[in-house]
């Protein structure tokens, strides 16, 4: 539990701006790979991933990407993975 609020804690920082998008995006990598998750995992953090990272090109919010909703959608990611590798 203590790493999932770890996780929580670091996308709260990112929508915030004091979290840097490539770290961010470096961290839930490594995460996904320690937690050893099935390929369906991967293949949805990568889409969410790939999103913040063009997100990230932008200096303000931009119609395609919302900061929040892409915090959200890695946020439901995060709780999906701790409760598959739960078990």
């Amino acid at each position: 539990m203590i790493q999932l609020t770890a996780y929580q804690e670091q996308l709260k920082a990112w929508v915030r701006a004091e979290q840097d998008s490539a770290q961010l995006i470096e961290n839930f990598r490594s995460l996904c790979k320690e937690w050893q998750l099935p390929q369906k995992y991967q293949d949805a953090l990568d889409q969410v991933l790939s999103r913040i990272e063009s997100s990230s090109l932008f200096t303000e919010e931009s119609c395609s990407f919302s900061k929040k909703d892409l915090a959200n959608a890695l946020g439901v990611w995060l709780e999906k993975a701790y409760q598959f590798k739960s078990g």
